[in-house]
């Protein structure tokens, strides 16, 4: 990425572990009794934590890595094979559940071409021929009307962010940005999936290269997937805690998983069980819950598999559909290329629906029959201090969090993540049935509508 070459991405495969079929969710053939490994990483959740928690946990055996005090729940890295064993002894410990590693982005599908940069009046090079999404969601409407998300905090949780971008670099918060990943200590993104995403939210407003949707808004980054789009479950529920510290406004996710109810192996072959499933998904609740309480909007991708959220009560995408987490699908227009008055706002084939969706958000469509069919994806920055084409719901989710951005900015700055959702469902674009629908929620977010007067 060193060279001026953009790559076209899409997300064509399922999030997380459902990866060409259902083989991570096959049932073991046999389930003994665990012991664990020295090294091995656990979460323990609590009813309510105990007092001297972490001498407790020393004395059974195990190190810990967190506390995490507002969902009562502890990492821990077991030191002995009895562990396991031992911190059953403990008051109040509900569930053991292995700190999982899994893969929460999807495959790539990649298309080469060159970029030849233009002038044509914008102050950014890319953005009248290419930032169709800007248009889409009406954000110069909100620009020329004076907010850019000014003093608006954003923590983007990801693969991290390329440290050295142009159109990054003004609005990275460095002090307060960190890395969760161990072989990866440094918000630098190794992977190009974060950087995109901070430049839809916040991408700088200095003629260079393209602009986001809220361009003054502060980026946190929170490094809790690997370059090869890897996490921890722990990573997640630390990172989002961090951010309530950090005070920010809101937390981006475009990031996901399926879980099944009934167990499953993780990217390392650990079968989480049932219970274990159950316990995580309660933390990840009660850890967005707690976000929201405490003024924090959380919002997250739905998920590429074009499947209906909830057509299958055994699956659920993580965290997209547990607790106050915003939902986000994906729209996008066929045949940008060849025209730019195509309609923008076709439901994108790839994109996940059903009744947990709340708003919809450009995130491009796909057609590789379409001359150009790449121009129908989302140009924003990538890693290489660059700019990549990329398609997917995770891409919709920052342009709904820029605008929420904006809305925060024009209210002052002290707005109630309640307040935020009333102002986005009110200024939505509603594209399908009347209401909430299936397939665009509330409807597809607009900049300019969110913060008239």
């Amino acid at each position: 990425m060193r060279s001026r070459i953009a790559w076209g991405l899409v997300w064509v495969a399922a999030l997380g572990v459902l990866l060409g079929g259902c083989s991570w969710f096959a049932e073991p053939t046999a389930v003994t009794s665990k012991s664990a490994l020295p090294g091995d990483n656990y979460i323990l959740s609590f009813q309510k934590l105990p007092k001297s928690v972490e001498a407790k946990i020393a004395a059974a055996g195990g190190t810990v890595r967190a506390v995490l005090g507002e969902i009562d729940a502890v990492l821990v890295t077991a030191e002995s094979a009895d562990f396991l064993t031992a911190v059953k002894g403990i008051t109040g410990l509900d569930v053991v559940i292995p700190d999982a590693t899994m893969n929460w982005l999807p495959d790539l599908q990649k298309v080469e071409f060159v970029v030849e940069p233009e002038h044509i009046g914008s102050d950014e090079p890319f953005y009248a021929r290419y930032q169709w999404d800007m248009k889409a969601i009406d954000a110069p409407g909100a620009w020329n009307a004076g907010y850019t998300g000014e003093g608006v905090r954003v923590a983007v949780l990801d693969t991290g962010v390329d440290v050295n971008h142009p159109d990054l670099v003004p609005n990275i918060n460095f002090e307060l940005s960190k890395s969760y990943v161990p072989e990866e200590p440094y918000i630098d993104d190794m992977h190009g999936h974060g950087s995109n995403v901070a430049g839809i939210i916040a991408a700088a407003d200095n003629g260079v290269g393209v602009i986001g949707v809220a361009p003054n808004a502060e980026i946190v980054a929170l490094k809790v997937l690997s370059g090869a789009g890897s996490g921890d479950f722990g990573w997640m529920l630390e990172a989002i805690l961090y951010a309530v510290e950090c005070d920010v406004d809101i937390v981006n996710m475009s990031l996901g998983a399926y879980m099944d109810k009934g167990g499953f192996y993780d990217e390392d072959g650990t079968w989480v069980a049932a219970n274990e499933v159950a316990g995580f998904l309660n933390l990840v609740k009660k850890t967005v819950n707690y976000a929201t309480q405490q003024g924090v909007l959380i919002i997250a991708s739905a998920g590429n598999d074009a499947q209906n959220g909830q057509g299958d009560s055994g699956l659920l995408h993580v965290p997209s559909d547990v607790g106050e987490t915003v939902c986000v699908s994906a729209t996008g227009p066929f045949g940008w290329g060849t025209s730019t008055s195509v309609y923008l706002d076709d439901f994108a084939v790839y994109s996940n629906y059903g009744l947990q969706v709340d708003f919809a958000a450009p995130g491009g469509n796909y057609d590789p029959t379409l001359p150009g069919y790449w121009y129908d994806f989302v140009l924003n920055c990538t890693n290489g201090q660059w700019y990549a084409w990329y398609a997917g719901t995770s891409q919709a989710s920052p342009h709904v969090a820029g605008v929420a951005a904006l809305i925060v900015e024009a209210n002052g700055g002290d707005v109630k993540p309640s307040q935020i959702l009333q102002a986005l469902r009110h200024s939505a674009d509603d594209l399908g049935k009347p209401g909430q629908d299936v397939y665009f929620g509330y409807g597809r977010v607009n900049a300019a509508a969110a913060v008239a007067p």
